[in-house]
């Protein structure tokens, strides 16, 4: 039986879709109809997100979609490796080998709606799996075209003992892309990706990672959003030992919105995570930054950071920042900080002092921002705006 058939009359969305449209979506992941079903159920339960959610008192993401066709969206993902690593990438057979995946993230998470979204009608899927080091960075790019809708899915499983750098550019589109991605990272493994978000959609990311004894994840960020973005990162800190890394630095075009979440839960002992953001903002752009920190009671020699920065270069622009700590014992060092304002006008006056015009002074102090997180030697420099460089 169809999806469409048992769920559609309910579906909150029924004024966007079309019945007819969505039937090739599945047509070739029957397989999966009883878990595609169950995470539909748990979808219209919770509804599309909107403002009254906590999460996402920043997005109003039922009002966004408005009007959205919710067609299928012709949507590339492209990734590309050294011939020489092993790197296993697989499709839809990923899941006949290992099913009890296909719902992992709700076990983990299980009152976030673009969640069940993503897994009610996923139509792109990749897992990557990764037993070595690979001698060169992996290059994922994921290029929409079209306004109709796109839900692809990734899941990375990495080895111990591996290291490995991952590239993630995200473009096009003129519809609505709910993403969901996925690491397993397992014993003494360290991944550093690097991601650039230059989607002209409406676009939705839920980045959800579970770490095992010392592993390590980093995370920088080049936020370009051309529409209105949301990228929501979940770490589970399972066992001792393990630390992560999220810088993000958000410069979005004129009129669109840029939210960033991460949620960092502590569940073993001796854990780190550092949580940071910068924000540059004019032209009537709206920037939100979310940072939570869960320390259990059990946990001990926990550390965490969060820290947001937000430069307003003119009265239109807004920004929103909401620190969260949750801690449960004494046995933690947890600090955060958050500044919003314009440029320092006496380190303006400094530089015009020394014979710079105002425009280049500025310049210099917001290229020093962006060094903080996007240094000259780091791969993401080439993606900054030229005025940035």
């Amino acid at each position: 039986m169809k999806l469409k058939k048992m769920v559609m009359k309910d579906l909150v969305m029924v004024n966007f879709l079309s019945s007819e449209k969505l039937d090739q979506s599945f047509d070739n992941l029957s397989s999966f109809m009883d878990e595609r079903v169950e995470a539909y159920t748990n979808f219209k339960n919770i509804g599309i997100p909107s403002k009254r959610n906590e999460r996402w008192k920043y997005t109003d993401l039922k009002n966004d979609i408005r009007g959205i066709d919710f067609s299928l969206c012709k949507t590339l993902i492209e990734i590309k490796k050294a011939s020489s690593d092993k790197i296993d990438i697989s499709q839809i057979d990923y899941f006949n080998k290992n099913k009890s995946d296909y719902l992992k993230p709700t076990k983990h998470l299980n009152d976030e709606a673009v969640i069940y979204l993503n897994l009610s009608y996923s139509n792109l899927f990749r897992g990557i799996t990764i037993k070595e080091s690979p001698e060169k960075p992996i290059l994922v790019n994921i290029d929409s075209s079209g306004e109709g809708m796109s839900f692809p899915r990734f899941i990375f499983n990495i080895y111990p003992n591996v290291n490995v750098e991952i590239h993630f550019f995200i473009r096009g589109g003129k519809g609505f892309i709910n993403q969901l991605i996925e690491f397993n990272i397992d014993n003494n493994s360290t991944v550093n990706i690097f991601r650039v978000n230059e989607s002209t959609s409406i676009h939705s990311e839920t980045f959800m990672t579970y770490l095992s004894t010392n592993s390590n994840l980093f995370l920088t960020n080049l936020s370009l959003p051309k529409n209105k973005s949301r990228f929501q990162a979940f770490n589970s800190f399972n066992e001792e030992h393990s630390s992560s890394v999220f810088k993000s630095v958000s410069i979005p075009y004129e009129g669109c919105k840029d939210d960033f979440l991460v949620y960092n839960n502590h569940i073993g002992s001796s854990c780190e995570s550092n949580v940071g953001m910068r924000s540059i903002l004019e032209k009537g752009v709206e920037c939100s930054f979310q940072a939570l920190i869960d320390i259990e009671n059990k946990v001990k020699n926990s550390k965490a950071e969060q820290d947001c920065r937000a430069i307003l270069l003119d009265e239109k622009a807004s920004m929103n920042a909401k620190p969260e700590m949750k801690i449960f014992n004494n046995d933690v060092v947890c600090k955060h900080g958050t500044t919003i304002g314009s440029l320092n006008k006496d380190q303006i006056f400094y530089l015009n002092s020394r014979g710079l015009s105002k425009s280049r002074a500025e310049k210099i102090l917001l290229q020093g921002i962006i060094s903080e997180y996007i240094p000259e030697n780091s791969p993401l420099r080439n993606f900054l705006p030229e005025n940035y460089k």
